[in-house]
């Protein structure tokens, strides 16, 4: 081979190597370029996002502060106009409920307390005769008119339900321990339940209580006086009821009270005595009280 020749195919070959380098390079290049377009496209993009929350937070900063300055002032407006109603009308600072229940403020008037809570307070809300006392009227806010529809009714039932028990008493020799032993004049009165009569008027006297005042409120007072109405219309037990009355020489007695498991003893005039013995029952004991003391049933 000639040396032109082979300085020929030298060069060539040096080309060859040369451009297999080369090309690879550049293709790493052109990728890499690519990618770096690519992330300043992502970094800009991520820019402008980070732009528009910063103009979005500082907007809801501007925004925030607008509402509290508001909220102040408005609560100087409240304050301004509850002052001035309050030399006007003193009882409507008082309107609006606590924030909190229950709630005690020494300058109210009121104290406010949750419905449920009612039930759980030591209140009778009956009288002996099954009307609802004046004062839980006013606290259910009652009006005349209701207060006088019901008591009309509740009142009737009470007394035909006695009616019914009364004529089922019956006077017996079989005096109460305590009793029986003592000098004295006894009369013993055995009061025979009646679970079916009182269930059909204890639900009479519930549905009365609902069709005039309504369910909540009826609830409420049957909560309050579960245990009384439940001895009024003879819902615990089926055993009967007896009372015992000792009338001293004195003229002091003894009273003795024995009703399911229950069992009640206590002393002295008559003017205490009476008030343990049901108002409808009183009149079967009679026969012993003194007559200048006697006075008729309510």
């Amino acid at each position: 081979m000639s040396k032109r020749l082979f300085k020929i195919v030298l060069i060539l070959l040096i080309l060859s190597a040369a451009t297999a380098v080369w090309i690879p390079h550049q293709q790493r290049l052109s990728e890499t370029r690519a990618a770096l377009a690519e992330t300043n496209a992502q970094r800009l993009e991520l820019q402008e996002r980070i732009n528009a929350a910063t103009a979005a937070l500082e907007s809801a900063r501007r925004e925030l502060q607008t509402q509290s300055t508001n909220r102040k002032q408005i609560r100087s407006d409240i304050a301004k106009a509850e002052a001035e109603l309050s030399k006007v009308d003193p009882e409507s600072r008082w309107v609006a409920p606590p924030a909190s229940l229950p709630d005690w403020n020494s300058g109210s008037p009121y104290v406010w307390l949750r419905k449920d809570m009612l039930p759980k307070l030591p209140v009778q809300a009956f009288n002996e005769n099954g009307a609802v006392n004046g004062d839980v009227a006013s606290v259910l806010t009652l009006n005349e008119k209701q207060m006088a529809t019901l008591n009309a009714t509740l009142t009737k039932l009470m007394a035909e339900y006695r009616a019914i028990e009364t004529a089922k008493a019956e006077k017996t020799d079989e005096a109460l321990p305590g009793i029986a032993g003592q000098k004295g004049e006894k009369l013993t009165i055995r009061v025979q339940p009646q679970p079916e009569e009182g269930k059909r008027f204890m639900q009479q006297f519930e549905t009365a209580l609902r069709d005039e005042i309504g369910a909540q409120r009826a609830d409420l007072l049957l909560q309050t006086s579960e245990s009384w109405l439940d001895q009024q219309f003879s819902q615990s037990g089926a055993k009967p009821k007896t009372i015992s009355l000792l009338r001293h020489p004195d003229g002091s007695y003894n009273l003795s009270i024995k009703s399911g498991s229950s069992w009640f003893s206590t002393g002295g005039p008559w003017k205490i005595i009476q008030g343990q013995i049901p108002a409808h029952l009183r009149d079967l004991f009679n026969d012993i009280v003194s007559p200048q003391i006697q006075q008729p049933s309510p």
